[in-house]
C-alpha cells in the first residue's frame, strides 16, 4: 500500500485497506478462527503504516483526510484469564486512525469476538496448540475483553474488566435455550453475586438473580416480556428455596400482591392485595380462608436445567427426564 516516497496516509491507503478486510470477510473459504486472525494481521500492518507516515512528515493533514497515529498495536492486556454483557454483532465505530466516511466496518471483527464496540487490540490465542482459537485477547471501547470458543468455533463465553481493576468481573454466556446470561461480580470476591438473563431476540432483561455465596436469594421475572418485572421470588430464611413472592396480578406494571409460604410446605399461607390499585395492601388472606397456590406454579417460569432448581431440589416434573 505505502509507496517509499510517500509520506502521508491518504484516503487510497484507506479504500485499499477496506478492500482488504471485505476481502477476508466474504471469503468463503476461510473459517472465522482464520478471519480473526487475518483482521487482526491486516489491523495491525495498516496501523504500523500509518505510524510510519507520521514519522516520515510533517506535513498537516486536511480535516477530510485520516488522522496519522504514532501508535503501534504491540500491547497485551495486563492480565488474561472470566453480561454487562454480550449481545449480537452489530456495526461499531470506526477506530480513530482512519476517518469516518471511508473506514471499513467493524462488524466482523466485533463478530468473531461477540462483542459490539470500537476495537483497538485483537489477538486471537491458540491455547493448547491443536490449530484452532481457543481464546481471543481484546480491547474493545476500552475495556479489556477475553472471548473463549468452542472448537467449531462458537462463542462459549465473554469477560470482560469493565471497571479497569485488573480483574474480569462480568461475564456473558448463551444458553440452550438462546438467552444470555451475563454474570457480574461486584465486590471482586471471585463469586458471581449478580446474574441476569437476556431476551436473544430483543436482549431485553428477563429475568435477574441475587446469589449470595453459591444460592440464589432473590429472582426478579418478567414474564410477559414487556420490560416491567411481574414476579419477585424471595428465600427469606436462607434454605435454598423461596418462600415469598410479590406479584403483578394485573399485569399493569405494578407489584400488587404479597404472598408467603409461612410453614415450608410449598404453599401459600399469608397473603396480601392492593385491591383498589392506590398502592397499599389493603386485604388479608389466609390460606385457611382461601386456596393462594403454591410457590411451584410460580416457581415453573425458571428453566428446568436452572441452579436455582438444583439447590431448592425442586425440578418442573414435565422436565426432569431431560436433566
Amino acid at each position: 500500500m505505502q509507496n517509499d516516497d510517500k509520506t502521508v496516509y491518504d484516503s487510497t491507503d484507506a479504500a485499499e485497506y477496506k478492500a482488504e478486510l471485505d476481502a477476508i470477510a466474504n471469503d468463503p473459504n476461510m473459517s472465522v478462527e482464520e478471519k480473526a486472525d487475518a483482521i487482526t494481521n491486516a489491523m495491525e500492518a495498516e496501523m504500523n503504516e500509518i505510524s510510519s507516515a507520521s514519522s516520515t512528515s510533517d506535513a498537516k493533514v486536511a480535516a477530510s483526510e485520516p488522522a496519522a497515529s504514532s501508535a503501534e498495536v504491540t500491547a497485551d492486556p495486563s492480565t488474561a484469564s472470566y453480561g454487562d454483557s454480550s449481545a449480537a454483532a452489530s456495526e461499531s465505530a470506526p477506530s480513530a486512525e482512519v476517518p469516518p466516511a471511508e473506514a471499513p466496518s467493524a462488524s466482523t471483527v466485533n463478530e468473531a469476538i461477540g462483542v459490539s464496540g470500537q476495537v483497538d487490540y485483537v489477538s486471537p490465542r491458540d491455547v493448547d496448540g491443536d490449530g484452532l482459537i481457543d481464546l481471543t485477547h481484546s480491547r474493545v471501547d476500552g475495556i479489556d475483553t477475553i472471548t473463549h470458543y468452542n472448537e467449531d468455533g462458537t462463542i462459549t463465553l465473554i469477560e470482560q474488566d469493565t471497571d479497569s481493576n485488573g480483574t474480569y468481573e462480568t461475564a456473558a454466556a448463551q444458553h440452550s435455550d438462546g438467552t444470555i446470561r451475563v454474570a457480574e461480580d461486584l465486590d471482586d470476591d471471585g463469586d458471581v453475586d449478580l446474574a441476569t438473563f437476556h431476551d436473544p431476540v430483543s436482549g431485553a432483561p428477563v429475568r435477574q438473580d441475587t446469589i449470595e455465596g453459591n444460592a440464589i436469594t432473590e429472582t426478579l421475572i418478567d414474564s410477559n416480556l414487556d420490560g416491567q418485572v411481574d414476579v419477585v421470588l424471595i428465600d427469606s430464611n436462607g434454605d435454598g428455596r423461596f418462600d415469598t413472592a410479590m406479584v403483578d396480578s394485573d399485569a399493569d406494571g405494578r407489584i400488587d400482591a404479597t404472598l408467603v409460604d409461612t410453614d415450608g410446605d410449598g404453599r401459600f399461607d399469608l397473603g396480601e392485595l392492593d385491591s383498589n390499585g392506590d398502592g397499599t395492601f389493603d386485604t388479608v388472606a389466609t390460606g385457611a380462608d382461601t386456596d393462594l397456590g403454591t410457590i411451584e406454579s410460580l416457581e415453573s417460569a425458571i428453566p428446568a436445567d436452572d441452579n436455582y432448581h438444583a439447590q431448592a431440589g425442586t425440578y418442573p416434573a414435565e422436565s426432569q427426564s431431560d436433566l
